[in-house]
């Protein structure tokens, strides 16, 4: 479909200028045609609620990224024929609901548009509170070349909501976009769009969803979740997301001409199929390295006689000349297990281009007796390709989303060399940026009025630390350390923390850790190598506060390597990811080099508790009088997580505990 030139409001001669907390006077004096301009400023704590007078009527910045909106501020637009453009929602957002929203109590706006206007950092004050940048509600609204980036929040970052009838069969058009990095969140409903609810699966949207742009989109599994019918998602393309597009519930979608480019990167992938009477088509998949959920093309298995917000059987769906390019895995019958028995039926996969070097580049997971194989190529990466692929990519971005950003220069790590020898701590370090910190044959001794950290990693901070002895024991008159090193609670921002060459002694209390990651926190990254950890009533390693069994989990990636634990009642290392949510990838744990000795012996005790990784690596692991009184390694794994135990030896200590009977 041609895109119409695009052109930002201008204010004509004689336009009315104002505060941008008197628009909503001025619109009621609105007459066709008129433009009311925002005068410059730097506006905050503004809840406004603008309705349209229902002639054409624009709202615009007279100087664009000169009106910015900040602080607990928010927009409500309803009525008819409204454009809103040029407006900075820049760290905005109100203390309840969504920043920007298509609805005003029960009125709809409807044939309104948003336009060039950019959001960046407009989160709540904790990572686990819902909230959007944008909810559609009404029919024939837009959203057009704006910037979405910056989302930390639990919740979708633009959310089309079909909960009222006069929302339903909407011709929405969301397009030429640009949205931004999203990290990992750590759990689901972390999508950056979602069209509808598994209980609108079957009420026909018709959102279209085109030549928007998508780079590092990895909030969680599903960049797109579509969950309602007859919706197109065309003309995008997807840069390095962690994600695909899921057609999860409804009927009769179309995916069509999309560019997925994953630049080998971990988990990036494609598009994934459940239900019926969808098209997949002309889409270009280029060096997708996910798998399962995260495939290129993932066709899934179902669950019979399924409910809409289960998995109801793929039938009746169309995937045709597609070109995939050197992508890890084209999947049929992803998730089969004891619930999804049904395969697919009655589907057609017909004259795809597969350049990849494996001799078979399908995973068939159960069986595609259901699936018609036709005119498909499979052949080597032609030379070039690949390039061509990628040089797409500037010219995709160039179309979409306002050139204006906030984002600030990366912080340079600020280092703190401590002395040699004890070191007092009345308060903790509070690490508030990237932080270095760097012993000298010191020992921390905590000597403070109150339970506290030595140190505390706050909303900004990430941390590096190495050669410091963190000696908890009780010092006379004052009060027992806390925890080690640990995290505020519920910070908003991700973080990263590496240890190194530490030894934590002498902690006295059960509820005392070494290191220990709040609920409500979440790292990208932790690695702990070279240290040690002894004489510990608490646990060690501690990243299992999130215990709501929601699939929530406290870090992405998780090392420890070559540290040695001895002589402990609590834990040496416990981590935590309860339920069965399938919308996330990790926490990915290796331990290596390790070793265990009088550790954990108490009954029901288990020295490695690591519920719900999905990848696990444990090896080279030694184990000595540990775990006598239940197990060494305690699992509680579903089929699908990938662990290995391996070159592990177990001397008088208990064995591993396992739902797959994983051993050496």
């Amino acid at each position: 479909m041609a895109v119409a030139a695009w052109a930002l409001p201008r204010a004509a001669q004689g336009a009315t200028v104002v505060p941008l907390q008197e628009v909503g006077a001025a619109l009621s004096r609105a007459a066709a045609g008129d433009t009311i301009c925002i005068s410059d400023g730097d506006y905050q704590d503004l809840e406004l609620k603008w309705r349209a007078p229902g002639v054409p009527v624009c709202v615009s910045a007279l100087h664009p990224g000169k009106v910015i909106l900040s602080g607990k501020s928010s927009l409500k637009i309803a009525g008819d024929s409204l454009t809103v453009s040029s407006i900075d929602f820049v760290k905005a957002h109100p203390a309840k609901g969504n920043v920007v929203e298509f609805r005003i109590g029960k009125e709809l706006a409807n044939a309104c548009r948003l336009t060039d206007c950019l959001f960046d950092g407009c989160n709540p004050a904790r990572r686990d509170i819902v909230s959007s940048y944008i909810v559609l509600h009404g029919k024939g609204n837009r959203v057009d070349h704006c910037s979405l980036t910056g989302k930390l929040s639990l919740g979708v970052t633009l959310l089309v909501n079909l909960n009222d009838a006069r929302s339903l069969d909407n011709g929405h058009r969301i397009d030429h976009n640009y949205f931004g990095h999203r990290p990992v969140y750590g759990s689901n409903g972390a999508e950056t769009m979602r069209i509808g609810t598994s209980q609108q699966a079957y009420e026909t949207s018709a959102t279209v969803v085109e030549d928007n742009y998508f780079e590092s989109c990895d909030g969680e599994v599903e960049i797109i979740s579509v969950k309602s019918s007859g919706n197109v998602v065309r003309g995008n393309f997807f840069d390095r997301c962690q994600g695909v597009v899921a057609l999860r519930h409804g009927k009769g979608n179309t995916v069509e001409g999309n560019t997925f480019c994953g630049m080998l990167g971990s988990n990036t992938g494609g598009v994934r199929i459940v239900d019926s009477g969808h098209i997949v088509k002309g889409n270009t998949f280029c060096q997708l390295q996910g798998t399962r959920f995260f495939s290129a093309l993932a066709i899934m298995n179902s669950v019979p006689n399924s409910l809409p917000n289960r998995y109801v059987r793929v039938s009746d769906v169309a995937v045709t000349d597609n070109l995939f390019v050197d992508c890890s895995n084209i999947e049929f019958g992803t998730g089969c297990d004891a619930e999804r028995t049904e395969a697919p039926e009655k589907c057609v996969f017909a004259r795809n281009v597969i350049m990849s070097t494996a001799a078979d580049p399908f995973t068939i997971v159960d069986e595609a007796a259901g699936v018609e194989f036709v005119d498909n190529v499979i052949e080597p990466v032609k030379a070039g390709v690949i390039a061509e692929i990628s040089a797409r990519r500037e010219a995709a971005r160039a179309q979409c989303g306002t050139l204006r950003h906030t984002a600030q220069s990366a912080l340079e790590w600020e280092t703190i060399k401590l002395e040699e020898g004890v070191v007092y701590r009345t308060e903790p370090f509070v690490i508030s940026r990237p932080t270095v910190i760097k012993g000298n044959s010191t020992e921390l001794r905590w000597t403070g009025s109150s339970a506290g950290n030595f140190i505390t990693i706050a909303d900004g901070g990430s941390l590096q630390v190495s050669g410091v002895t963190f000696n908890g024991a009780l010092q006379q008159g004052h009060t027992v350390v806390h925890n080690a090193i640990a995290t505020a609670p519920a910070m908003l921002e991700p973080y990263s923390l590496s240890v190194r060459d530490c030894s934590f002694i002498n902690m006295p209390e059960s509820g005392c850790c070494a290191i220990r990651g709040t609920k409500g926190t979440f790292a990208g990254e932790i690695t702990v190598t070279g240290c040690s950890f002894a004489d510990l009533s608490g646990n060690a390693i501690s990243l299992a506060d999130e215990t709501d069994d929601k699939g929530r989990y406290s870090a992405e990636h998780i090392i420890i390597s070559d540290c040695t634990f001895s002589h402990m009642l609590g834990i040496p290392i416990n981590i935590y990811r309860g339920g069965s949510d399938e919308s996330t990838s990790g926490p990915c744990v290796t331990i290596s080099g390790c070793t265990f000795t009088d550790c954990c012996n108490r009954q029901r005790g288990s020295v490695l508790r690591l519920i719900g990784p999905q990848k696990l690596e444990v090896e080279n692991c030694t184990f000595t009088l540990s775990g006598q009184g239940g197990y060494s390694i305690r699992l509680d794994e579903t089929s699908w997580e990938d662990i290995t135990v391996k070159d592990c030896v177990f001397n008088n200590s208990g064995r591993i505990l396992s739902n797959r009977n994983v051993e050496q």
